[in-house]
């Protein structure tokens, strides 16, 4: 009778503690108002479940709790944090599973592991073998018995997973009217309010989409340093599957990385679906006249402007230079948009930046050699991992590209995933090649 009482009294417990610190059931979500971060955790290490519990009320976002077997629909989530115990490097059993069951590709994975004998990089190793078309993130939390909550929690904010994007300052910010700072960060929106190029109509969000209707595509700034010389421009088109667009490694960084050697930098928050492929190159467009409208601002030459994308930001680059730059306007898609100024203004660029990308559409490029040709593409530079799961599709379209008369520069990664954003060490190569493009113009 005593051990019955017991026994219900623990279980009684364990509910409490559940309920206190947020822990949901097994396979099940716990939510926060941070809909982009998903926290998952092997359900059945307790010290896991503490710790996923102290990171959600750090950063806010959605509590998964792993067994096995465990799936679910994790399309809305851009980052993931997946926490598990591990000696030596060896993942269990059941997050290997849970990996190897679900598709996380596009979404950048921070790691928080418990236990002795591990080492990030052979970490991160395991996993992007596990989920190849995932992005790695650039930390991982390795802690044992002894780490101290505040380690933990500084480990979190210092990831800047909390941090809102930077919206313009307010809706008249935009690239039509806004007097430029050029030595200064600006946030501006694209599109004049209620005169944005659009097919599709979106109106409600049922929770699929990371967007909301009333979102407005802008462009971010990142000024070269005083005293660097100016080489020209790049605009960043980050990736995400057309789901969500992975800001921070494929886009932030890259710009802090490329404005340090010398290049005016732009990150491009386009559209994302329900919103086309063309609907999105339009953005991409508008945002180029931008930066050629004010080449002398920028201490740019007109001609000195590049793009740049990741994955499905590639793609972006891509379906833009064959069906939407020069002066070609919104009107091509939209009948009912009104050109302004800036539609003037070429939206031609001297180079494109492929990395781990290619010319098509998602998931698929294009090997169609005519089609390359008639878009008059620009030096492309191609940057893939050989582990990545498009490295054939990456090889295929270069070479239809180089048959197509486009000068092709490539540069393999050997043994790296997919998302591999700013690391890799490329940069140095792109930045060489981009800066004799820029000195041949």
């Amino acid at each position: 009778m005593k051990k019955g009482c017991i026994l219900f009294l623990m279980l009684v417990l364990v509910a409490v503690l559940a309920a206190c610190t947020g822990i949901p059931p097994a396979g099940e979500e716990n939510g926060t108002a941070h809909s982009e971060l998903l926290i998952a955790y092997d359900s059945q290490e307790g010290i896991i479940q503490e710790t996923a519990a102290l990171l959600q009320e750090t950063l806010g976002g959605d509590l998964y709790a792993i067994k096995e077997g465990a799936s679910g629909d994790f399309t809305p989530y851009e980052f993931v944090l997946l926490g598990f115990s591990a000696e030596s490097n060896n993942l269990p059993q059941t997050i290997q599973s849970f990996l190897l069951s679900n598709s996380f590709g596009a979404k950048t994975i921070y790691p928080f592991v418990f236990g002795e004998g591990n080492e990030a990089s052979a970490i991160f190793s395991v996993l992007s073998q596990l989920q190849p078309g995932a992005l790695l993130g650039d930390s991982a939390l390795l802690f044992t018995a002894d780490t101290k909550e505040e380690e933990i929690t500084e480990w979190a904010r210092g990831l800047g997973l909390s941090d809102l994007p930077s919206l313009p300052e307010s809706p008249g910010s935009t690239v039509s009217t806004a007097s430029v700072t050029p030595d200064q960060q600006q946030v501006l929106y694209l599109w004049d309010e209620g005169n944005m190029p659009a097919v599709t109509e979106y109106t409600v969000n049922h929770g699929g989409y990371s967007d909301d209707p009333d979102f407005r595509p802008y462009l971010t700034s990142f000024p070269v340093p005083e005293g660097t010389p100016v080489k020209g421009a790049v605009l960043i088109c980050p990736g995400g599957a057309f789901q969500f667009r992975s800001d921070q490694p494929e886009g932030v960084e890259v710009a802090e990385a490329l404005r340090e050697l010398g290049y005016q930098s732009f990150v491009v928050d386009y559209r994302l679906r329900p919103y086309t492929q063309q609907e999105s190159a339009l953005d991409l467009a508008r945002a180029v006249r931008f930066v050629r409208a004010h080449a002398a601002e920028y201490g740019i030459a007109e001609n000195d402007i590049a793009v740049m994308g990741f994955s499905a930001g590639g793609i972006l680059c891509g379906e833009m230079l064959l069906h939407f730059d020069g002066q070609t306007d919104g009107t091509a898609l939209d009948p009912d948009y009104v050109p302004d100024a800036l539609d003037a203004v070429s939206a031609d660029a001297a180079a494109c930046g492929m990395i781990y990308s290619f010319y098509g559409r998602l998931s698929v490029g294009t090997t169609d050699v005519e089609l390359l040709r008639s878009g008059n593409l620009p030096p492309t530079f191609y940057c893939y991992g050989t582990r990545d799961p498009f490295y054939d599709q990456f090889l295929a379209n270069a070479d239809a590209a180089e048959r197509a008369g486009v000068s092709v520069e490539r540069l393999q990664l050997d043994e790296m995933p997919h998302g591999f954003g700013a690391r890799g060490g490329w940069i140095t190569s792109y930045d060489a090649w981009l800066t004799e493009i820029f000195a041949n113009q």
